[in-house]
C-alpha cells in the first residue's frame, strides 16, 4: 500500500506514542509540530449518531441515549468535531426514513475525500428471515437493527408469535451506504446485536437482541437494498467501507448495565472511556482491546467486542488523533461560579465510577500552574466541583469544555459486595437467602432492579443458556446453586451440592465472596491512565526463549523530548494484534518491570487465576519494613528486574483450566508496610526472597495495599486530611497497571 506523507506521519507517530511506546512528545520537539499539522481542522469531520431507547411496550431499552451523549462529548471535546457537524437521531426520530434521509443528506451530499465520517447505532437487533424470492438477494438470515416504530407486537406480548417488524434497515443496507460516502475514513460503530436468547435480560444486564423469534424482512427494504448494489456496481464508488466496531461477535449478544443512576452500553462506555483517558492516541486494535478487557469482569466471553476492516484502515481510532494530546477523567459542562462547576464523568472505568468519592480532586491541565478542584456531589455520570486552590486566577467562563485530570482518588473504606438474586428462585428462596447474606460481612446488600451487581446467586439451570459449559449439565446438576457474573456467567468452583439448602449455599460460598471482593478492591487502584509515576512493566512468555506477550507503561507524567528515529526503532514492537494476548494453558510467564522516574519504588504483582485463586509476588526486602519508613527501597530510578528471576528458583504458569486471567502490578513511593505485616501472618512467608505464595485471605491484603497507598498519600499532600471513612490516594504515590489474557 502506497501511503501519502500526511497518512506516513499519521502512521508514525501513532505506532510512538501508542501503548507500549516509551515515547512522549515535548513542547518543542519535532513530532510535536507534526501532530498540530494533523490534529488541525483541515478536512471536514461528520458524524451521525442514532440512540433508540423508545420501542414497543415492556422492550424499552435505557442505555441507548446515554450511548449517542457520551460519543458526541468525545467528538467534540477530544477528536475536535463541530457541534453542527453531528446529526444526532434518537427515539423517534430515528424511522428507517429519518435514517435514509440522513444518511444521503448530512453524509453523502457532504463528505468529500479525506474528510472523517462516523455513524454510531445503539438500539435493538434481530436477525430476519430473506425469503427466496428476494431480488438480488441470497436467501438466508440477516441482521437487522430496529429502528423506531419498528415493531408491531401482538396481542399478547409474550408469545413470541405473529411479531412484525417492519420500517427497518438491514445492516448491510447500512454498510452499503456506507460505501456512498465519498471516504475511505468512516467508522461505524454498532452497539447492538442479532442472536436472540428468547430473553430481555441477561444475568442482571438488559440485552439489545429482540427476543423473538424470525420474522420475514420488509420487501420493501429488500427491494431499496437491491437498487443500492446496482448503483454501486455500475458506478465507480470504491468497495471500501472504513472501519466497523461492533459490540459483540458473530452469536453473542450486546448488553447495557446500570451504573447507578444511568443506564449505558457496555461496549460504548468502554469505548468511549478509553478513548477520553489515553494518552495520548491510540491504535485502533489496542483501543478495542481496552474495551474487551472492561466487559470481561462483567459478561465473560460472552460478549467480545469486533472489528471489521479494509485493508487501507488507519492504524488509531476514528482515524484521528485527538485535538489535545492529554487525556482526561473529567470535562467541564458549565461553570457558574468557582464553587458550582458542572462536570461530566469521562474517564473513569464504570466500576470505579461507581465507588468513586466526594472530596476527589482533580487539576485543570490547561492552566500554566496547575488550579484544583474537588468533588462535592454526584449524581451518576455528573457531578459538581469548586475550585479549592488557585494556582492562576481563573474565570468561571474559562472553564467551560476544559479537561480535568485526577489528582487523588477517594475511595469509602466500607465497600462491599451487591448481590443480585436469580429471579427465577422461589420466593422462599429468596427469603432465606437474603436472611443468609445479612450475616456476611463482605456483602453490602441485595440489589434492587435498579442498582449495579457485583455478582448473582442462581441456579445452573437459569443461565445455561450464557455460559456453554453449562449446557451439557443433567437436570439434577442444573438445580445446583452457584455465583456468576452480573452478565449471567458462573464464577469458577461456585457451585454446589445437588439438594443443598440455600442458607447453606451462601453458608459454602463466604471464601468466595470474600475473593470477589478482595479483587473488586484491586481493581479500583488501577490508574494507568492517571498516575503520574514513570513505571512499565512488559508481559513475556517463555518457551523456552522469551517472547513479548503485553505491555503496560505510564504515559501521563511523560515531558521528555522524543526523538523521530526512536519511533522507528520501536515500531516493530506491535502488541495484541488480533484481540487480547491468547496464552497456552501452563506456560510459564514473567514480567519485566522498570522504574522510569526518579523516586524509589515498591512494588507487588498480583496475579488473579482462571479458577479464582489470587496469587502474590513479593520481592525480597534486605530488611524488615518500619512503620516509620519514609521511602521505599526495593527499585531504585532506572533500574530494571525480571519476576520472577531465573536465579530465585520461582515459576509462574499459567492455569491449566480454559479461561481468562489478570495480572496487577501495584506500586508506590513509599513501602507497603501494612501489606507487610499481613503478608507476616502467613506461615510460609519469608521476608529476605522472593516468593509467590497463594494468598489463602486475599481481602487482609487488598485492605492493607489501599491504607498503604492513603498513608503514602497523606504524607505528600496537605490538600487532604486524614479520615476514618476513606482512601484519599493521591496519582502521585502510586501506580496499578493491568494485564487481562484468555487462557486457551
Amino acid at each position: 500500500m502506497k501511503w501519502d506523507r500526511r497518512t506516513f506521519l499519521q502512521t508514525l507517530l501513532t505506532w510512538g506514542i501508542a501503548q507500549g511506546s516509551i515515547i512522549w512528545p515535548s513542547y518543542n520537539s519535532r513530532l510535536y509540530k507534526y501532530h498540530k499539522v494533523l490534529a488541525e481542522p483541515t478536512d471536514r469531520k461528520l458524524a451521525l449518531l442514532i440512540g433508540i431507547n423508545t420501542y414497543t411496550k415492556n422492550l424499552g431499552l435505557k442505555g441507548c441515549l446515554t450511548d449517542i451523549e457520551r460519543q458526541k462529548d468525545l467528538l467534540i471535546n477530544r477528536f475536535g468535531f463541530h457541534p453542527k457537524n453531528i446529526l444526532i437521531l434518537s427515539n423517534e426520530q430515528a424511522t428507517r426514513q429519518g435514517i435514509k434521509n440522513a444518511f444521503l443528506e448530512h453524509l453523502v451530499n457532504q463528505a468529500k475525500p479525506g474528510d472523517v465520517a462516523l455513524v454510531h447505532f445503539s438500539g435493538y437487533g434481530a436477525q430476519v428471515k430473506i425469503p427466496s424470492n428476494s431480488p438480488n438477494t441470497i436467501p438466508g438470515v440477516a441482521n437487522y437493527p430496529i429502528l423506531a416504530q419498528g415493531i408491531i407486537p401482538s396481542e399478547d406480548n409474550q408469545s413470541n408469535k405473529n411479531i412484525t417488524i417492519t420500517n427497518n434497515i438491514l445492516e448491510e443496507t447500512l454498510f452499503l451506504l456506507g460505501k456512498l460516502i465519498d471516504t475511505e475514513k468512516l467508522t461505524m460503530v454498532f452497539d447492538t446485536s442479532y442472536c436472540s436468547t428468547g430473553e430481555i435480560n441477561q444475568g442482571s444486564l438488559r440485552v439489545r437482541s429482540l427476543p423473538y423469534k424470525f420474522p420475514e424482512a420488509n420487501i420493501d427494504e429488500l427491494v431499496w437494498q437491491a437498487e443500492l448494489k446496482n448503483k454501486i456496481q455500475n458506478s465507480k464508488i470504491s468497495a471500501n467501507y472504513g472501519t466497523i466496531l461492533s459490540a459483540a461477535r458473530k452469536g453473542q449478544i450486546a448488553t447495557e448495565i446500570k451504573g447507578g443512576n444511568f443506564s449505558v452500553g457496555l461496549f460504548t462506555y468502554a469505548l468511549t472511556q478509553y478513548l477520553w483517558s489515553v494518552t495520548p492516541a491510540s491504535r485502533i486494535n489496542i483501543v478495542l482491546n481496552k474495551a474487551t478487557e472492561e466487559i470481561l469482569p462483567i459478561m465473560g466471553e460472552n460478549q467480545q467486542p469486533e472489528q471489521q476492516s479494509n485493508i487501507k484502515q488507519s492504524l488509531f481510532a476514528y482515524y484521528l488523533l485527538p485535538t489535545n494530546l492529554q487525556g482526561a477523567e473529567v470535562l467541564v459542562s458549565s461553570a457558574e461560579d468557582l464553587d458550582n462547576i458542572q462536570v461530566i464523568f469521562t474517564g473513569f472505568s464504570v466500576n470505579i465510577l461507581r465507588h468513586y468519592g466526594l472530596n476527589s480532586i482533580f487539576h485543570n491541565i490547561s492552566s500554566t500552574s496547575s488550579s484544583f478542584f474537588q468533588l462535592h456531589s454526584r449524581d451518576g455520570l455528573k457531578g459538581k466541583v469548586r475550585q479549592i486552590f488557585k494556582g492562576t486566577t481563573s474565570r468561571q467562563t474559562d472553564l467551560t469544555g476544559k479537561f480535568l485530570q485526577e489528582s487523588v482518588r477517594c475511595l469509602p473504606k466500607i465497600i462491599g459486595l451487591t448481590v443480585a438474586l436469580d429471579p427465577k428462585l422461589q420466593r422462599i428462596e429468596r427469603v432465606d437467602a437474603t436472611s443468609a447474606f445479612s450475616a456476611i460481612d463482605t456483602v453490602a446488600g441485595i440489589a434492587s432492579d435498579e442498582e449495579p451487581v457485583d455478582c448473582i446467586l442462581g441456579l445452573l439451570a437459569s443461565f445455561t443458556s450464557s455460559s456453554s459449559n453449562l449446557t451439557t449439565l443433567n437436570s439434577s446438576e442444573k438445580s445446583k446453586y452457584g455465583l456468576f457474573l452480573p452478565g449471567g456467567v458462573q464464577i469458577p468452583n461456585t457451585s454446589g451440592k445437588t439438594g443443598e439448602a440455600i442458607k447453606s449455599s451462601v453458608e459454602r460460598l463466604r471464601p468466595n465472596l470474600e475473593n470477589l471482593l478482595a479483587v473488586k478492591l484491586l481493581r479500583l487502584t488501577v490508574n494507568e491512565n492517571s498516575s503520574k509515576l514513570l513505571f512499565s512493566i512488559n508481559l513475556e512468555g517463555l518457551n523456552p526463549d522469551p517472547y513479548p506477550i503485553d505491555r503496560r507503561e505510564t504515559n501521563r507524567n511523560k515531558t521528555f523530548t522524543s526523538q523521530i528515529d526512536k519511533i522507528e526503532n520501536n515500531s516493530h514492537e506491535v502488541y495484541n494484534l488480533q484481540g487480547l494476548p491468547k496464552i497456552a494453558r501452563g506456560t510459564r510467564l514473567r514480567c519485566c518491570i522498570q522504574n522510569q522516574g526518579n523516586k524509589t519504588l515498591d512494588f507487588i504483582i498480583i496475579g488473579i487465576s482462571s479458577n479464582g485463586k489470587v496469587t502474590a509476588y513479593i520481592p525480597a526486602h534486605e530488611k524488615e519494613i518500619e512503620c516509620d519508613t519514609q521511602d521505599a527501597s526495593f527499585l531504585e530510578p532506572g533500574m530494571k528486574n525480571i519476576i520472577p528471576s531465573s536465579s530465585s528458583g520461582l515459576t509462574w504458569t499459567t492455569s491449566s483450566t480454559r479461561g481468562w486471567e489478570q495480572i496487577l502490578s501495584i506500586s508506590s513511593i513509599y513501602p507497603f508496610y501494612n501489606t507487610w505485616q499481613a503478608l507476616k501472618k502467613i506461615p510460609e512467608f519469608k521476608s529476605q526472597k522472593d516468593q509467590m505464595i497463594i494468598l489463602d485471605d486475599p481481602l487482609s491484603i487488598a485492605k492493607a495495599l489501599l491504607e498503604d497507598l492513603n498513608t503514602a498519600s497523606l504524607k505528600i499532600n496537605k490538600m487532604i486530611t486524614s479520615n476514618s471513612d476513606t482512601y484519599n490516594l493521591d496519582v502521585q504515590v502510586w501506580s496499578t497497571l493491568s494485564f487481562t489474557y484468555q487462557i486457551i
